[in-house]
């Protein structure tokens, strides 16, 4: 099943691959793949799928970072926070002049905010280190790049087609005007015969013309069948390394929850019923659902 030739498109615009074929229109919808009568795939999820990717990754190493930085905050209060109570009681000299039990008590208790600091200072290390295990840039290959590199080859054997079509048009529209003029019968013999060297010349161009027309298409076939090829490694690549994006977060969220002691209740559970094959699976079915039985008939 051959692929179609693509024009070069800007970027942002849908990356699609047509494969022709002869089964009947289906409809469309936004939630699935863009394929048309001629089952032309729409790439423009797997790069939209990326940048979703992307953004989630920042935003879990956001929410480690906020909450580093709330620890961090709340290790300095409780120093702040100790030191001055601590001092309140220890130089209170007219209430608890007398009364040193009294004073020994409040003063032990004030400091309290030095051993919850410590506690804080631990836990705030570790998020340290969960934040610096979460890339901060993009780490996989641009799949618009890709898909972009990927049409190269066909859009210049596409644009080598078209030259060569239209020199052949060209070349057709001189001989049927030569032809036209041979039927004039103002024309005197010696014209005649110039135009019919003119036929000649023109007839013999037209044949070679057409043998670059035929050489340009097989090699835009050729281009089409490796961009189906390049296209469809692209796709499994990208979910390959979304899988790969996905299990990356399960692992500093589980210490996140071990940093604060959480070993049991919902968040643990949720953490152990992550399943990213399952949530790509669905993916899949909601945008390439057509492309996967597509490759099933194959």
């Amino acid at each position: 099943m051959a692929l179609a030739c693509i024009p070069y498109l800007r970027k942002g615009e849908p990356i699609r691959i047509q494969r022709r074929s002869d089964s009947p229109s289906t409809p469309t919808t936004p939630t699935n793949a863009m394929m048309n009568e001629e089952n032309e795939i729409d790439y423009s999820p797997i790069v939209q799928q990326q940048a979703d990717g992307t953004r989630l990754q920042k935003n879990v190493r956001s929410m480690v970072k906020e909450m580093c930085d709330i620890q961090g905050k709340y290790f300095k209060d409780l120093k702040v926070w100790s030191r001055k109570w601590n001092c309140i009681f220890e130089q209170d000299t007219s209430s608890l002049a007398s009364y040193e039990t009294t004073q020994r008590m409040l003063s032990s208790v004030s400091s309290i905010g030095h051993e919850l600091a410590k506690k804080i200072d631990h836990s705030h290390r570790e998020l340290r280190q969960i934040l610096n295990s979460i890339p901060r840039e993009e780490q996989y290959l641009s799949r618009q790049s890709q898909l972009e590199q990927a049409r190269v080859s066909i859009n210049r054997a596409e644009n080598e087609l078209n030259t060569y079509n239209k020199k052949l048009n060209k070349l057709n529209s001189q001989l049927r005007r030569i032809k036209n003029q041979l039927k004039d019968t103002s024309s005197n013999h010696a014209e005649k015969l110039e135009l019919k060297m003119q036929q000649r010349d023109v007839e013999d161009s037209i044949g070679k013309a057409e043998k670059d027309v035929e050489h340009a298409k097989k090699l835009c076939q050729r281009a089409e069948k490796n961009h189906r090829k390049d296209t469809d490694t692209i796709f499994d690549q990208s979910q390959e390394d979304e899988l790969d994006r996905l299990e990356s977060l399960r692992d500093p969220l589980m210490i996140f929850l071990e940093t604060f002691e959480i070993k049991h209740g919902a968040w643990q559970q949720a953490i152990e019923n992550h399943d990213p094959k399952h949530d790509l699976n669905a993916w899949k079915q909601k945008y390439f659902s057509q492309k996967i039985r597509l490759s099933n008939t194959q």
